[in-house]
């Protein structure tokens, strides 16, 4: 795990890098050479579907001039500069492969590369509106600022659009970028199963870089793993760590020095309760008059920030929290007390990111020998969902829903199974010759007439 990878300074030779700045600029470059491009060989452009490039420009100009400076860390001396995390890294890698192999196969197929481009581009911002959108639904709880029961927008909003630290939701992110992807193919009036078969091995290899930010990030973890040899542990502070603090599960260290041993509830607000197994003699458990079957409970002294702080400042004698037994205060839990890591968890990101480039090597296969537009996204559509479903049982960072021991991810995978096999259905009902054949198409569709 390694959120941060770069800490960019807000300014660079006295120039802000986002903003009204550097990034600015030579995305202003890049985009005057694209509508250049365009305009050149506008006349052969239009033939092969390619839009006009200044609303994508535009739209990338604006994120890069107001939403970044509005998400930027300040302090009292003002914009702290921009930390380029892991997750974000991997993502913008992810967004790079699909763009360079979804070319590839547009040039085999005849299409101009700049129609994936500029495809691309919808399918990325409404695929991070979607995932984003998705997460903060989901975790809402943990998002919103409240000043009594009205909600804090201008606290709140900051934290939904800080995307880059972690908190996108795969089918979230799938829903937004078909969403943006059809109405970018309503527009240019594009064969849209068609060019969606285009694209689809491209949101595969996406996702192969995209859960190995996660890794780097320690968002969608893995449930506890009592083999060392296939499990992980992720560092104080990361989402395993706190998960498992609130759990109760990280106590058993420093009470054990304490010679109690003790089982504890889920966290309510700032403390725990427990009840003590057992309690070896002459400790500080056995002096305080504890016994088996005591109830204890230890009190937050430090919020989870703070602690995570004080830890990786070294400030290990900071009291972190207080053990109370039924005569009062027994001892105090130091921040050097605690354990420096999570306990073992499945490394579920890394199963994620290797299923992600599995399915990729799949559809690139498969895509010379389809017969049916359609045929690539409906093979997403019913694989995908099959080895989510059976991910999720090595996740645990999700909670059952509506009633049953289903997360949110299986219940929508089933749907997009059934979904699948409908589109394949309609794929042969509809019968009509690809828009886009390529020789292998042509050479099964040749031989199936004869």
């Amino acid at each position: 795990m390694q959120q941060t990878l770069i800490d960019i300074p807000h300014e660079i030779a006295g120039l802000p890098l986002f903003g009204f700045g550097w990034a600015l600029i030579c995305w202003a470059i890049f985009g005057g050479v694209w509508l250049t491009r365009f305009y050149m060989q506008s006349a052969a452009r239009k033939q092969q579907g390619v839009g006009h490039p200044l609303v994508p420009i535009l739209v990338v100009g604006l994120i890069i001039a107001i939403v970044i400076p509005f998400i930027e860390p300040t302090d009292s001396e003002g914009p702290t500069g921009v930390k380029i995390r892991g997750y974000g890294f991997f993502v913008l890698l992810g967004v790079t492969s699909g763009i360079f192999i979804a070319s590839i196969q547009a040039r085999r197929q005849g299409v101009h590369p700049d129609v994936v481009f500029t495809m691309t581009l919808y399918l990325f911002l409404f695929g991070v509106l979607g995932g984003r959108l998705w997460y903060v639904v989901q975790k809402w709880s943990e998002f919103a600022v409240y000043d009594g029961s009205s909600v804090v927008w201008g606290d709140t909003i900051p934290k939904v659009l800080k995307f880059t630290e972690g908190g996108l939701v795969v089918y979230g992110a799938f829903v937004g970028g078909l969403i943006g992807c059809s109405i970018f193919l309503i527009r240019r009036k594009l064969p849209k199963l068609a060019t969606l078969d285009l694209i689809v091995p491209a949101l595969a290899i996406g996702m192969f870089f995209g859960r190995l930010g996660c890794f780097m990030n320690g968002c969608c973890y893995g449930g506890l793993c009592t083999d060392e040899t296939w499990g992980v542990q992720f560092p104080l502070g990361s989402p395993p760590y706190m998960r498992h603090l609130d759990q109760g599960l990280l106590f058993d260290t420093p009470l054990a020095q304490k010679g109690i041993h003790a089982e504890f509830q889920y966290r309510d607000g700032y403390r725990w309760e427990g009840k003590v197994v057992t309690i070896e003699p002459e400790s500080v458990g056995a002096a305080s008059g504890l016994e088996p079957n005591n109830t204890i409970i230890i009190q937050m002294r430090l919020l989870d920030g703070a602690f995570s702080e004080f830890f990786e400042k070294g400030l290990s004698t900071q009291t972190a929290f207080e053990l109370i037994g039924p005569r009062g205060v027994i001892d105090d839990l130091l921040v050097g007390d605690m354990p420096a890591r999570s306990l073992t968890v499945y490394p579920a990101q890394i199963f994620s990111s290797i299923n992600g480039g599995l399915l990729c090597l799949i559809l690139w296969a498969y895509f010379p020998y389809r017969t049916r537009d359609g045929q690539i996204l409906a093979l997403v559509f019913i694989l995908y969902p099959i080895t989510r479903f059976l991910l999720e049982w090595v996740r645990s960072d999700e909670l059952g829903q509506l009633g049953t021991g289903f997360t949110i991810s299986q219940l929508f995978s089933i749907l997009t199974i059934l979904c699948g096999i409908g589109l394949w259905i309609f794929t042969y009902v509809r019968n009509q010759p690809l828009a886009y054949p390529s020789q292998k198409s042509r050479e099964l569709a040749t031989a199936k007439d004869t």
